[in-house]
């Protein structure tokens, strides 16, 4: 069994693995720390609820999935979460746009960065890390899990908003944003949250839950794949006029910048 530490969200993990792949994967967050924060490892009974859900899938893919569930669920120990969506940041500041899988949430942040230029960085493409902290400010940090676009760069942001997308199913309908109270948000948010194994780690993760959806402002977007969905959403979450970059980014150029080496 090889045996190794990786550093997420300040944390340092030890992390048991069976296959060589596992290394190779968190390879840009391997840690020479010799203390670490908790230790983890895929256990048979994980590995084979996640065969049963994907019997197609390769075992050292099993583990890595597995170890991650591992990882989220001793996080909120650490007043840390595991969240489902795509983040990035403008001007330094952090934005989540969080959504079922497949409702186009990658194509909404590829769009900000094609409109918006430079201006606008990947934290992660799917599964950040938020960590609630004790001045009430909430940091989110890039992990290797990043979905299938590879969109991640070793950054993290000061949250600045969340935002809920659904598509706009009807091409004759606008693009539209509103705000989320806490309460309608608490359905939206918890499917998009990892729930921990043990019941007092779930009730950790709910605490830090209702902090984040009290602390940050929460909006529900209903777009297309426009540039006019840009511009909602840009203007609710930042509060500035959109203003279009003056060089349009190519999907090239954001693979390029945005996607894990392989």
């Amino acid at each position: 069994m090889d045996v190794f530490n990786v550093e997420l969200a300040g944390l340092t993990i030890e992390v048991k693995s069976r296959f060589e792949y596992l290394r190779w994967f968190c390879r840009d967050y391997l840690s020479e720390s010799k203390t670490p924060d908790f230790s983890v490892y895929a256990e048979d009974s994980k590995l084979e609820e996640l065969r049963e859900y994907s019997p197609e899938m390769r075992d050292e893919f099993l583990e890595r999935d597995a170890v991650y569930s591992a990882i989220a669920s001793k996080l909120p120990y650490h007043d840390r979460v595991a969240l489902h969506g795509a983040c990035i940041s403008y001007k330094g500041k952090g934005y989540l746009f969080t959504a079922a899988s497949g409702t186009g949430k990658s194509t909404h942040i590829g769009l900000w960065k094609r409109y918006l230029g430079d201006d606008v960085g990947i934290v992660n493409g799917d599964k950040p890390i938020f960590h609630v902290k004790p001045d009430g400010s909430i940091r989110a940090y890039d992990t290797p899990w990043c979905g299938k676009e590879g969109w991640n760069r070793k950054h993290s942001a000061d949250m600045a908003g969340i935002c809920f997308v659904r598509r706009l199913e009807e091409p004759s309908k606008t693009n539209t944003i509103r705000p989320v109270d806490p309460e309608e948000a608490i359905s939206l948010m918890l499917r998009q949250m990892f729930h921990p194994f043990d019941p007092e780690a779930t009730g950790l993760m709910l605490g830090l839950f209702d902090d984040i959806i009290t602390q940050l402002p929460l909006w529900l977007l209903e777009c297309d794949i426009s540039e006019e969905a840009v511009k909602t959403s840009f203007e609710a979450l930042t509060g500035e006029k959109y203003v279009r970059a003056e060089k349009e980014t190519t999907i090239e150029e954001i693979n390029k910048q945005w996607r894990m080496p392989k």
